[in-house]
């Protein structure tokens, strides 16, 4: 796909998680001016909000049920939400992105670009020519050009 959507190393992670809800994506690429300078996944939104709550909330990692568990936790120990929310939306995305990007160039064959997703467990490869991304292949659209 050449029409890629993409963040900023500055914008929130609020901003980074509704623009993947609202477009049914679960990464993006990370790009500064033209560069591509990292990849965001939910995965990665995740595990930052593990670890970061977990410096405030050391019993929040042994619990399963995360959601409610972070609710729970903010009413019980009486934490001011606004306070929280402030303190969140001030995270950006270079703060939890992957800096090491796997890519490909668009003249990579569609079965290295197979095995590169297979063999990295990604579900995502940014397709970059002269340090410029020009597109990104994801592991429905292999799926979509083997049927296709």
């Amino acid at each position: 796909k050449t029409k890629v959507l993409k963040v900023r190393p500055t914008d929130s992670i609020f901003k980074v998680a509704g623009m993947m809800s609202r477009h049914h994506i679960s990464g993006a690429p990370v790009v500064k001016g033209k560069k591509v300078v990292g990849i965001i996944t939910e995965s990665d939104i995740i595990r930052f909000m593990k670890l970061d709550l977990s410096k405030h909330h050391s019993e929040l990692v042994a619990e399963p049920h995360t959601l409610s568990v972070i609710l729970l936790t903010l009413i019980k120990d009486r934490i001011n939400m606004k306070k929280q929310l402030e303190r969140l939306a001030r995270i950006q995305a270079k703060d939890f992105m992957t800096k090491e990007v796997i890519s490909v160039s668009p003249e990579e064959n569609i079965l290295e670009a197979a095995s590169l997703l297979d063999k990295h467990g990604i579900d995502r490869l940014p397709v970059i020519e002269n340090s410029r991304l020009v597109g990104i292949i994801a592991r429905c659209d292999l799926i979509r050009a083997l049927i296709g």
